[in-house]
């Protein structure tokens, strides 16, 4: 089976994977490579590239970005010459090569304009409508959201990684969405720790990664960052990310204005490559994710897997993931009393009572193996094809 990928995100040759999209495509496709199919890769860029990543073949189109201004014609016409640009190479690869199936993300709706006769699925990887905090002005989001809805006619079915975001999606759309949880395994064979030596050898911490947005719940926990660290005065807190373009404040400052008095006990690291913060992960006292909004978080994954204590929210898709008190725990989206109720919680657990709940936490996360969730995507593929037309 020849698969296609386009999907906007995908870093270039060399690169340290960034992001859950990024993440996703290269994993899915060494595992289709493994299991005897085809994966191609398509992605945009500031120039036109072709070459091979591991036995993968990957094209890049130069494409313009979509604006983060508050303009909304000019975001809206920016998504469709992108839409244009991509069909235009797939119109091609279509031509030179026997595709069987197409899989588009739904970030920047390149689906819009495909018109073609292989087959085509959407992956959700974000929803707009579910992320509309992060942009400047909510009318542009939920245009953005109209477009990905659009575009999910181009395409024969449409998957989402979360329970959320499949049932929002299909709620209005119309339409039956698809769940297909995303594969994991540690691509990192090498560790190395001098990040953690240089700056929290003996220290003990709680940790957030991730990039730094409003959906990602950073000022819920701004809100008590100050309190936690008095009550705990062991602890330190932990930032590693990078801030997501576009955004009306820094907030890694509001984080950092969050500890209060306490600033000394506050730690903030852009965004690492994994064979340096994994060594971060595993030694983290336990891991938060206040997200008000998540679509099957890879950094959640990467904590539960290194089975640490993980507090993410409920209702927020982190309950696909973890069972409340057994394989982590979970408290109320964007209600910083109930994070910090959580945090105070796993402070209290004793080490054979952390050790249980990582080893649960694991085990959740070998259920996302690629003998499982990548040879699932292939029978559902296979379902698409044979039905197709």
């Amino acid at each position: 089976m020849v698969v296609l990928f386009a999907s906007p995100n995908y870093v270039q040759k060399e690169e340290a994977p960034r992001g859950g999209v990024s993440m996703y495509i290269r994993r899915v496709a060494r595992a289709l490579k493994e299991f005897g199919h085809t994966p191609i890769i398509l992605s945009s860029g500031i120039k036109n590239m072709h070459y091979w990543e591991n036995g993968i073949e990957v094209f890049f189109v130069s494409c313009p970005g979509i604006s983060q201004g508050t303009n909304s014609a000019e975001v809206l016409a920016d998504i469709f010459h992108s839409s244009f640009i991509v069909n235009q190479k797939i119109s091609e690869l279509i031509d030179t090569r026997k595709i069987d199936m197409i899989q588009f993300s739904s970030i920047r709706s390149w689906p819009l304009l495909y018109f073609g006769k292989v087959p085509a699925v959407m992956r959700l990887s974000s929803y707009d409508k579910l992320y509309y905090r992060d942009f400047p002005d909510i009318t542009i989001a939920n245009r953005r959201a109209f477009l990905q809805r659009l575009a999910a006619r181009r395409c024969t079915t449409v998957f989402a990684p979360s329970n959320v975001h499949a049932n929002a999606f299909a709620k209005d759309i119309h339409r039956k969405v698809a769940v297909m949880e995303s594969p994991f395994w540690n691509e990192c064979n090498e560790y190395d720790d001098g990040v953690y030596q240089n700056k929290l050898k003996g220290k003990k911490y709680v940790l957030f990664m991730g990039r730094l947005t409003v959906t990602k719940g950073i000022l819920v926990a701004a809100e008590i960052l100050e309190q936690f660290l008095e009550l705990n005065p062991e602890y330190y807190f932990v930032c590693c990310g990078i801030e997501q373009k576009g955004g009306k404040e820094n907030l890694a400052r509001a984080l950092e204005r969050g500890t209060g008095k306490h600033r000394d006990r506050f730690i903030y690291m852009k965004a690492l490559p994994h064979n340096l913060l994994y060594p971060i992960v595993m030694r983290a006292d336990f891991v938060i994710f206040p997200s008000l909004s998540e679509n099957f978080s890879n950094a959640c994954m990467e904590a539960m897997y290194f089975e640490r204590v993980v507090i993410g929210t409920d209702g927020a898709s982190y309950e696909q993931l973890i069972d409340d008190g057994k394989s982590g725990l979970l408290c109320m989206p964007g209600d910083s009393k109930s994070l910090l109720k959580k945090m105070n919680e796993a402070t209290a657990m004793n080490e054979m009572q952390k050790k249980m709940m990582g080893k649960r936490a694991k085990r959740r996360i070998d259920q996302l193996s690629p003998e499982i969730t990548v040879r699932k995507l292939v029978r559902f593929y296979q379902y698409i094809i044979d039905h197709h037309g």
